[in-house]
């Protein structure tokens, strides 16, 4: 029995399937290449990034208080770099896939997301380069206060390090591409705001600490450490003095002075030389 020609629109279906399959085939043998050579590279990487010593790098970051907290740093950073490494392969043969199946709209996408990462990988470096820069901000200012003698050093240390955050945070986006400009002047607005009342509060706040310390400078010549003095009333030998106070040892007690009374209190300062027994009154 004779067969019948096939023709219409059956026809065209077949013909339409035997132009595919062969680009269907090369696309699946493209991505399955492409995955067994991206599998190995991205398992080479981490071995040779963890024998150089990429993961200290991360534990450096996860001393960070705020990475700590995230907990963004669960896996190893040579293990983070080699999926990436991976994906970027990946990305690459699904791009020459999708060329051979002859999709364009899918392929202008990945190849649109494949000129994105470049970006991306930049504002992730400048993200990770200001956490570090920050974090020894904060530590440096931190010290500062401590040695000054500055209770909230901490704090302080704290507000400098997420204002450095957010400015590179902010400039991380902007590197990665994204509109920051409403950000940006919000930013401005809010640290403006919080700076003027940090500064207002704190400055009352502190306003006899400042002056303990503008009496160390402007007195610190007038009295000395082993001087019989008298002050506020009371007579006794200064044993300490240090930057915000002085200790005035009497015969039954040790007083504690802040060294703004130096500038607000009448001071005498008595001579251990018989010849310059009399008093040295310094109304300052």
């Amino acid at each position: 029995m004779d067969q019948l020609p096939v023709s219409g629109p059956v026809a065209q279906l077949i013909a339409q399937f035997s132009a595919f399959f062969p680009k269907f085939i090369g696309a699946m043998t493209i991505l399955f290449v492409g995955w067994l050579v991206s599998r190995t590279v991205g398992k080479i990487l981490s071995k040779v990034l963890a024998k150089v010593g990429v993961d200290r790098i991360a534990e450096m970051l996860d001393d960070i208080d705020l990475v700590q907290r995230s907990g963004v740093l669960k896996e190893k950073l040579s293990a983070i770099i080699a999926k990436i490494v991976y994906y970027m392969m990946m990305l690459t043969f699904i791009i020459a896939a999708t060329e051979t199946l002859g999709v364009g709209a899918i392929t202008q996408l990945f190849t649109d997301l494949m000129n994105y990462l470049p970006s991306l990988l930049t504002a992730s470096v400048i993200f990770m380069l200001g956490l570090f820069l920050a974090d020894m901000v904060q530590g440096a200012v931190v010290t500062l206060c401590q040695s000054l003698g500055i209770a909230s050093a901490k704090m302080i240390g704290s507000i400098v390090f997420y204002f450095l955050f957010v400015t590179i945070a902010v400039s991380a986006l902007a590197q990665a591409k994204i509109n920051t400009e409403f950000i940006s002047s919000s930013l401005v607005v809010l640290i403006g705001a919080g700076a003027l009342a940090f500064a207002f509060g704190y400055g009352l706040a502190s306003k006899d600490l400042v002056s303990n310390y503008l009496a160390t400078y402007y007195n610190k010549n007038k009295v000395r450490v082993g001087d019989e003095v008298r002050i506020m009333g009371e007579k006794g030998k200064v044993v300490l003095i240090d930057s915000t106070s002085l200790i005035l040892q009497t015969p039954d007690r040790a007083i504690i002075v802040p060294l703004s009374k130096l500038t607000s209190e009448k001071v005498e300062v008595f001579y251990p030389d018989p010849q310059d027994n009399d008093l040295l009154e310094a109304e300052v």
